[in-house]
């Protein structure tokens, strides 16, 4: 999720060369060592009596000091891996050095290098304000007991931001309060992103590294090792670990479940509003991209390596350069490269990997309107305005672009043409491809899914941004002063954030996130897609997404790409 459109993605298979999965399992057992450097996990932890209490816990790489706040205990940018600066750009995450006494663990790490981007007020509190370096591996833990012999769910967060922007240190996703009130371990990572995360040339893997396009996902890999390993230290149950992420984090979440190197790291999964989630870039436009960014420096993939000189402000500029030239649509992301991943994770069919999983899935109801809140204008568009961007956005010719809008219209006769644009854009970028993953995971029959969509109503310019993308992530954390702008001064804001909460908790603790909340939520199926409606209406609809995939079933060629924008004319 980013003020770049959102990852829509395709993939095709490549063979994995001998000397390159050699490579590979190398490079993991490199990953791996990560969290075995410092020798098995020490058997201290613990915190120092007082009102200035310092809370201080042992990890498998070194002593960390904290902060205690109102019940909780939080340990921020703790590293898991070495700096990703020098001879480490574009390699697999390389072992961090232990370190001598205590390592004090107050504040957010850094983000990772990114562009930055203006953001409207109701949408500011999901991006980080810390500063960025390339010594960026690191994670927090929010947890309400440190080595207590209870084991707690874990919840690891990934954030979104379209694999190129966001930091797990946003105000937004502080754990303090969902790791309180639900009694479950919470911890947001930090990881490489853009061309730093992903850059793949299709040859000469030497000059860079065989793993060179999935070098994020291996980042979240060795984090998880990192959570597994140090789970114990800090209240956790280091054979429960749920991951959840919402828009690029709920695409990086499906990566992982079909990522090799991941399997036995994670034990539930949650997917928020995926944009493109069943699909990983293609090699062959993943290496177009590559090679559009080589060219901004004289380079060709003979002597890509000649980029670890580049300062890093120049590369980041570059990408965003090269990320322009197409419209926003950026190829740096996770990549079907043979390497890492061996097969694509949701397409055609789920992941075996990912078969075991239970699966928590859904989006909101007005995904589309986070998007358009830049530009007020865009709330009261006229027909002619709305057919000409669906047209353009959904690469339609003009009757199926009239035949697709009057099958919206007939399914609500009163809505404006902008909220005919908020609903065939939210569906096509986002509820749609979600529930793809949703009836790909189910059709495995092992292990049960349930989908939701959240509802509820923001207040924010009377109401005209209905259920944003993003907007249930401030009440799963319980950051509901984060998000003010947003909130406001709904007056369901803590019945929502109590139910959300713990909802999320119930899956991360049972793979079940029934509660009383909604009775009759069922395990979405081919047959009956049973879909909870969370935040208002506090009930299990059946298949409420029917007449939207009608809609787009009756588009000739439909399928799902990277469109343009439908921000603007």
């Amino acid at each position: 999720m980013s003020s770049i459109p959102a990852d829509l993605h395709s993939a095709s298979l490549s063979a994995t060369p001998s000397l390159s999965r050699r490579r590979f399992l190398t490079n993991t057992a490199a990953t791996g060592a990560i969290i075995a450097s410092a020798g098995a996990l020490s058997a201290c932890a613990s915190a120092v009596s007082g009102s200035s209490a310092e809370p201080l816990a042992e990890t498998t790489l070194g002593r960390v000091r904290g902060v205690q706040a109102q019940g909780v205990y939080a340990f921020k940018g703790v590293p898991y891996a070495a700096s990703t600066a020098g001879a480490n750009r574009f390699r697999a995450p390389q072992p961090r050095a232990p370190w001598a006494g205590v390592r004090d663990a107050t504040a957010g790490g850094a983000s990772a290098p990114q562009l930055k981007g203006g953001s409207p007020v109701e949408f500011a509190w999901y991006w980080s304000d810390i500063a960025a370096s390339e010594d960026c591996l690191s994670l927090s833990i929010f947890t309400p007991a440190l080595r207590d012999n209870k084991r707690r769910p874990i919840l690891v967060w990934l954030h979104g931001g379209a694999f190129s922007a966001g930091a797990g240190t946003s105000a937004g996703f502080d754990g303090s309060h969902l790791a309180k009130a639900q009694d479950v371990v919470v911890v947001s990572i930090n990881h490489r992103l853009n061309v730093l995360g992903s850059l793949y040339t299709g040859e000469h893997a030497d000059q860079l590294s065989p793993e060179s396009a999935n070098t994020g996902v291996l980042d979240q890999v060795a984090a998880l090792q990192w959570v597994k390993a140090n789970a114990e230290a800090f209240g956790g149950d280091a054979g429960n670990i749920t991951v959840f992420g919402q828009s690029g984090g709920a695409a990086k979440v499906t990566a992982l479940l079909g990522v090799p190197a991941a399997r036995g790291l994670i034990q539930r999964a949650v997917v928020q509003s995926g944009s493109g989630a069943w699909r990983l870039a293609q090699p062959d436009a993943a290496a177009r991209a590559g090679h559009a960014l080589l060219r901004e420096f004289g380079l060709t993939s003979a002597n890509a390596g000649r980029l670890r000189d580049v300062p890093v402000e120049q590369l980041i500029a570059a990408f965003g350069k090269v990320t322009a030239a197409t419209g926003g649509a950026s190829e740096f992301r996770p990549t079907l490269d043979g390497v890492v991943f061996a097969q694509d994770p949701f397409d055609p069919k789920a992941s075996p990997l990912a078969a075991n999983i239970p699966l928590l899935i859904g989006n909101a109801a007005q995904e589309a309107t986070f998007f358009l809140a830049a530009d007020p204008r865009n709330f009261s568009l006229t027909q002619e305005q709305v057919h000409k961007r669906i047209q353009r956005f959904i690469r339609l010719n003009d009757a199926d672009t009239k035949r697709l809008i009057g099958a919206y219209r007939d399914n609500n006769s009163t809505a404006s043409p902008s909220e005919l644009l908020i609903a065939i854009a939210g569906d096509y970028n986002y509820r749609l491809p979600t529930l793809a993953v949703a009836d790909r995971q189910s059709a495995q029959n092992a292990a049960p899914v349930y989908a939701y969509e959240f509802d509820w109503k923001s207040p924010a310019r009377n109401g005209v941004l209905g259920s944003p993308h993003t907007s249930e992530v401030p009440f799963i954390f319980g950051t509901l002063e984060a998000a003010r702008p947003l909130i406001q001064d709904s007056p369901d804001q803590l019945q929502v954030r109590d139910r959300i909460g713990a909802i999320w908790a119930q899956f991360a603790r049972t793979g079940n996130p029934v509660t009383a909340a909604v009775p009759g939520w069922t395990p979405y199926t081919a047959t009956n897609r049973t879909t909870a409606l969370l935040g208002q209406s506090w009930r299990a609809a059946a298949d409420p997404a029917a007449k939207a995939r009608a809609a787009f079933a009756a588009v000739p060629l439909y399928e799902y790409s990277f469109p343009v924008s439908f921000t603007r004319d």
